[in-house]
């Protein structure tokens, strides 16, 4: 009786295990789509993998997935001085991709980063003209903005192709009042 009891113990291990086996093997494959890829970090060293399906060893690797399609990065309203000194409010949006997945899952939150980038050169910009410049042609430098963006955003492998100015508004005060009858 005891003879039995022990190999029904020893069953009951080998099963045991089995199941964990499996519940580890199920737990360390991902499906990576074709659109992303994943950064797959162990011991400091990053390795790019996918499309398709990805093995992560339980506990020593860790996955980051990283998006390849077009991102929108917007300024839901920013506000700014003119080189008139008119303060105004704008709002923008840029499209960018990422161009090296290795740099961007790897970078300490990208996506906000750029966000700030397109914030501090939008406001360096609207620095540089006066009020009347941003009323009849609020795109006219579009393509150099998105230039200098993508120049400081390729650190995190983000490529900045486009920044689109939305509404530009200004307050309606004594001040612009007095500004636009002398011109």
């Amino acid at each position: 009786m005891e003879a039995d009891q022990a190999t029904l113990s020893g069953a009951q291990a080998t099963v045991l295990s089995t199941a964990v086996g499996l519940l580890l093997l199920l737990c360390s494959l991902r499906s990576v789509p074709l659109g992303e890829r994943m950064v797959v970090v162990r011991r400091g060293r990053a390795r790019l993998r996918g499309p398709g399906v990805v093995a992560l060893l339980p506990f020593l690797d860790r996955g980051v997935r990283v998006p390849l399609g077009v991102r929108w990065y917007g300024v839901d309203r920013l506000e700014a001085t003119t080189r008139d000194a008119v303060r105004v409010a704008v709002t923008a949006a840029a499209t960018g991709t990422v161009q090296d997945p290795l740099r961007y899952a790897t970078a300490s939150n990208p996506d906000q980063a750029v966000e700030w980038v397109l914030e501090s050169e939008l406001r360096r910009r609207l620095a540089e003209r006066d009020l009347a410049q941003l009323a009849t042609a609020p795109l006219t430098g579009a393509t150099e903005l998105a230039a200098a963006v993508s120049a400081r955003t390729a650190e995190w492998g983000v490529e900045i192709g486009d920044v689109q100015l939305g509404r530009v508004e200004t307050r309606v005060d004594p001040s612009l009042v007095r500004w636009a009858t002398s011109r």
